[in-house]
């Protein structure tokens, strides 16, 4: 049996409230931009407190009235209207697993606590609590298969697949699996390259080349890359920890994945009628080794702005496969054969010259915000 190589370890994602609210100037910035989006149809670009971010056009789910966006490095924002319905956690952000790969755990959540304090939202620590916060291991594991009879769980938890215990299939094999189930606890194991494919998250193929070269191995697209992923949300970290706060998750970090994982183990099974003894598998015993050293701090070794320009550049073709999708489709709408092609590609420019002209003395205002829009969605 191959022994497991890993390839990426870190915090995978982060959620957090906050006890407090927005104040009035940041309140109008954000409602005017929300109406433009509305209108629109698209995230507006603000600049407030020496940030820049987008606002949408909607809200979110929990009486939120205004959702931001800071980038595809950033985090994603939601605020309430001050004192909504007399609830006073009127801020909740939830930090992308780009961000938290580049920089780590504890440099994610300053950079959270400090653009709350830029834009003028006052907090203290007892005014924050985590609501999420997953653990990602990312193993080389050539030929591993899912086999939901060898995980022996806690007696509590569902061993059918269904409810608390749930596998995704492509054809006859497992693609993944979901112990548990939050906002408690879950471990969740999947094919994280057929994902990275799928989802054309191509950045992490540099994350994990990084170890793959100290190993000398060379990846492909076809490499058997899986996540093992320890998952809590609000009601397992009041179960396992004594409070919600940083100051207690990030004094002993290790402790709280230690917990999810002792729920439910990967074994191999024997011939011994029970099961409890059978032993783990490198796999689960290479992620516990990896749990019993979580660090705050952990950030890849990888470059962050060679990530940006390739998410740009994936933006990019994505655009132009919509563009020429559109063009072809008309063509096909009005009854028009390839010979009509450059005729349409001149009606295509008269129809961009007539929107530009129409918004008059504001079109180069028009270009300009969607150039801040695709500007800080890429920004590091």
């Amino acid at each position: 049996m191959t022994n497991p190589m890993l390839l990426h370890a870190g915090f995978d994602g982060l959620d957090m409230a906050y006890n407090t609210q927005i104040g009035p100037d940041l309140h109008t910035a954000l409602s005017a931009a929300k109406a433009v989006a509305n209108d629109e149809r698209r995230a507006q670009p603000v600049s407030f407190g020496g940030h820049d971010f987008l606002v949408e056009g909607h809200g979110g789910k929990g009486g939120y009235t205004f959702a931001v966006n800071t980038g595809e490095f950033g985090a994603l924002w939601w605020f309430k209207e001050p004192c909504a319905r007399g609830d006073p956690w009127g801020v909740k952000v939830s930090c992308r697993a780009l961000s938290l790969a580049v920089h780590g755990l504890d440099a994610v959540k300053a950079s959270a606590d400090q653009f709350l304090t830029d834009l003028g939202v006052a907090f203290t620590e007892v005014d924050r609590r985590i609501s999420r916060i997953d653990y990602a291991i990312d193993l080389l594991v050539p030929g591993f298969e899912i086999r939901p009879e060898n995980f022996v769980c806690h007696a509590r938890r569902s061993k059918a697949l269904d409810g608390t215990f749930s596998a995704t299939q492509r054809g006859t094999a497992y693609q993944g699996i979901r112990i548990g189930k939050l906002p408690n606890t879950q471990v969740c194991i999947y094919d994280k390259r057929r994902e990275v494919l799928d989802k054309r998250k191509a950045f992490w193929w540099d994350i994990w080349a990084k170890q793959a070269d100290k190993h000398g191995v060379a990846l492909t697209k076809h490499s058997d890359i899986w996540r093992f992923e320890f998952r809590s949300g609000g009601d397992g970290i009041s179960r396992m920890l004594k409070r919600r706060t940083w100051e207690c998750f990030s004094q002993n970090p290790t402790l709280l994945f230690q917990k999810i994982a002792a729920q439910a183990r990967l074994v191999d099974p024997t011939e011994d009628s029970n099961r409890t003894r059978w032993p783990n598998t490198p796999e689960w015993d290479a992620c516990q080794a990896v749990i019993d050293k979580i660090s705050v701090d952990q950030a890849a070794d990888v470059d962050a702005q060679k990530i940006a320009d390739q998410l740009r550049v994936e933006y990019l073709r994505t655009l132009e496969k919509q563009t020429v999708g559109l063009i072809v489709s008309q063509v096909c709408a009005y009854g028009l054969g390839v010979a009509d092609m450059p005729a349409m590609f001149e009606q295509v420019r008269l129809d961009v010259d007539e929107a530009l002209a129409l918004k008059g003395e504001e079109a180069d205002g028009a270009l300009a915000r969607r150039a801040a829009e695709i500007d800080t969605r890429f920004s590091r």
